[in-house]
């Protein structure tokens, strides 16, 4: 749920310009925080580039969720999405398809990186949440080994992470936190073919880090032994969205890191 405060009119009007079409507005003012958001798998074909800033439903809502909340305190937010292809996952494609499909993982770990990189020269002062969710978090998630020093990124939202391991340093949300072992993503089950990290994250980023992860979810909690993807599966991973309480009340965490950096200097 999206909190409907007096102010968000003032808050949409001032940090979503530039995110119409996914892209990042020209010349926007140097704010409080800056979020860099990362679209799921098929997110960003089609109509649904223009819709929700370019970064998806999920990413997105928590965008605005978090900028609403520190409007609320006098903070101000900006944010871009991470333009990168967000390829639709080819259930029935072949090795060639996920060739295709791991390609856009790596084209997106590489505008992540470009676009930190080019946002932290031009606001310096700026402090960073970088959020993706399924495809996008494993985007994310790749950053994250080589942002453990940086004192820009203050924040990060993974939700649905293929790359998610189910001991790593992060706060773990979603219902695979309350069970022990559970929530291994599909890239560690399968992480030579899909060139991931099978290290835990270094515990300085770990610990900025919030992990959402439901059991069941073919992506954040694979089943090596399942033939197929059943439909509840699918259900699984598409039914995040930020609450206000429960196990997608990852709000709060985020909220609560990004305050507690507010008064550290960079």
């Amino acid at each position: 749920m999206i909190f409907r405060l007096g102010m968000a009119v003032a808050v949409a009007a001032t940090t979503l310009a530039g995110l119409s079409a996914g892209t990042a507005a020209a010349a926007p003012a140097c704010a409080d925080f800056h979020w860099i958001g990362a679209a799921g798998s098929g997110q960003r074909d089609g109509a649904a580039l223009a819709a929700n800033g370019g970064m998806g439903d999920v990413v997105y809502r928590s965008y605005r969720q978090l900028a609403t909340e520190l409007a609320a305190g006098g903070q101000t937010m900006t944010a871009e999405a991470v333009q990168y292809p967000a390829a639709p996952v080819p259930l029935g494609g072949g090795l060639g398809g996920w060739m295709d499909f791991m390609d856009s993982v790596e084209d997106g770990t590489d505008a992540a990186a470009e676009q930190l990189e080019a946002f932290a020269e031009r606001c310096p002062q700026t402090k960073v949440v970088l959020a993706g969710y399924s495809q996008g978090a494993m985007v994310i998630h790749r950053n994250l080994h080589d942002l453990a020093d940086t004192g820009h990124v203050v924040a990060a939202l993974l939700v649905a992470d293929g790359d998610r391991l189910p001991t790593d340093t992060t706060i773990n949300m979603g219902s695979t936190a309350v069970v022990p072992g559970m929530g291994k993503g599909v890239a560690q089950e399968h992480s030579f073919l899909a060139s991931t990290d099978t290290s835990p994250l270094p515990p300085q980023i770990g610990a900025r880090t919030v992990s959402v992860c439901d059991v069941g979810d073919p992506v954040c909690d694979y089943d090596a032994e399942a033939e197929e993807i059943p439909a509840a599966a699918i259900a699984i991973h598409t039914a995040y969205a930020p609450a206000t309480s429960g196990a997608h009340a990852w709000g709060t965490p985020l909220y609560n890191l990004v305050m507690n950096s507010a008064h550290t200097p960079l």
